[in-house]
């Protein structure tokens, strides 16, 4: 919530000015902005959200500023319930429903602000944590020594392609897994490559997803999963949902 204050204060001191000539122009982003969400849920696929939030920034702090200024005029109920929604876009805290091994489970997730994304996670089960120079998301909970490991680790590598990421790790999983497939292009939970590998059939055989993306420039991010054959609809599917709400952010 820090960063989106500071965004809107400094929308203020910049577009203050431009508000006060363009009020009309501005209030019809407003209504554009308040019904993206829902036209997207409607017309395109859960994909289609994956935008650069830079953009989404700026233009929230311009509504904001119009939304500030005629607040402080109007002091109408319309007008908080305007500001109320605004305020919201990017809810620090949310609750969503997830299918999880079969079953709709309700749960809080909680923003986490990095220096190039921004992701929702499930604190109450999992905890983020910075190793090695990147992200890992991991259980709260330490899992016991005879489970394989559990965790989602967040890189980004600035000057290799999703391309040569992928021919990468497939090599890598080939020489430690049974069973590596082919490359896959995916649209979900993100737009890029895929590999997966699995180590046995057996409960506790390890299971490696890596799924991989552009950064929009010359690089690439990367989502390495891990956990274990009987825990794919439980940790495998919340690391999913995880990535559904993953958004690069350029500072």
């Amino acid at each position: 919530m820090e960063n989106f204050e500071r965004e809107i204060k400094e929308a203020l001191h910049n577009h203050t000015n431009y508000v006060l000539s363009e009020k009309k122009e501005i209030w019809d982003r407003i209504e554009s902005q308040l019904n993206l969400k829902e036209k997207d849920n409607i017309k395109k696929s859960r994909t289609a959200k994956k935008r650069k939030i830079k953009n989404k920034l700026i233009g929230i702090g311009v509504i904001a500023a119009v939304i500030i200024f005629a607040f402080s005029i109007l002091s109408t109920n319309t007008g908080q319930a305007i500001v109320n929604q605004v305020l919201k876009y990017f809810e620090p805290e949310k609750k969503v429903v997830n299918e999880i091994e079969g079953k709709p489970e309700e749960h809080e997730v909680i923003l986490q602000d990095r220096s190039d994304y921004i992701i929702y996670i499930d604190e109450e089960r999992y905890k983020l944590v910075n190793e090695k120079g990147f992200d890992i998301i991991v259980p709260k909970i330490p899992l016991e020594e005879r489970y394989p490991e559990v965790s989602m680790s967040i890189l980004q590598v600035v000057d290799k392609t999703p391309g040569q990421l992928a021919a990468q790790y497939t090599e890598k999983l080939n020489n430690t897994f049974q069973t590596v497939k082919e490359i896959e292009t995916v649209t979900e939970p993100v737009n890029g490559l895929l590999v997966s590998a699995i180590d046995g059939n057996e409960w506790d055989s390890p299971v490696n997803k890596v799924y991989i993306i552009s950064n929009g420039k010359n690089g690439s991010f990367v989502f390495d999963l891990k956990y274990f054959l009987e825990a794919a609809e439980g940790h495998g599917a919340r690391f999913y949902y995880m990535l559904e709400e993953f958004e690069i952010v350029e500072k």
